[in-house]
């Protein structure tokens, strides 16, 4: 197995951990991305009120919004950044929330799993659907296009 293999993998049983030490679905992300480059790991704290669509608003996937930051993160911790936008970076994320959207019909929480997860029922109707597993693909399709970006 590869690093980005494992890198994967550790974002997705972080995902799918149900006790404390839980990743929500941009802290996932942004932890693939710091494996895959050797970062320190403790930058998923950065995500931590991205998930379920920036703290379960339901805006941006948080999963795509978990990539926009490890990008930054990344691109912020290289020896080679400068402190301007980097326009191949910025065309790569538009990129991949376009074929997010396209794939998935949606780019928000709120319309890929049809729940308003601000308030306690919602989220825990939302968890009681099946369709809360869904989250664990759009983590694991985020990931891959990452890694075919790096």
């Amino acid at each position: 197995m590869d690093g980005l293999e494992q890198a994967r993998d550790a974002a997705l049983a972080g995902f799918r951990e149900q006790g404390p030490d839980h990743l929500n679905c941009a802290q996932a992300v942004v932890l693939f991305t710091a494996r895959a480059f050797e970062q320190d790991g403790r930058v998923v704290e950065l995500a931590n009120y991205m998930g379920g669509g920036a703290v379960g608003m339901g805006q941006l996937c948080g999963a795509l919004a978990g990539a926009v930051l490890a990008l930054g993160v990344r691109d912020y911790l290289s020896p080679q950044a400068g402190h301007n936008e980097l326009p191949a970076n910025k065309q790569t994320l538009q990129q991949l929330i376009g074929d997010f959207e396209r794939d998935f019909g949606n780019a928000t929480c709120r319309g890929l799993t049809g729940y308003d997860i601000s308030t306690k029922d919602g989220y825990a109707s939302f968890k009681a659907d099946e369709i809360s597993s869904r989250c664990a693909d759009y983590v694991a399709w985020v990931c891959d296009r990452l890694a075919g970006a790096m």
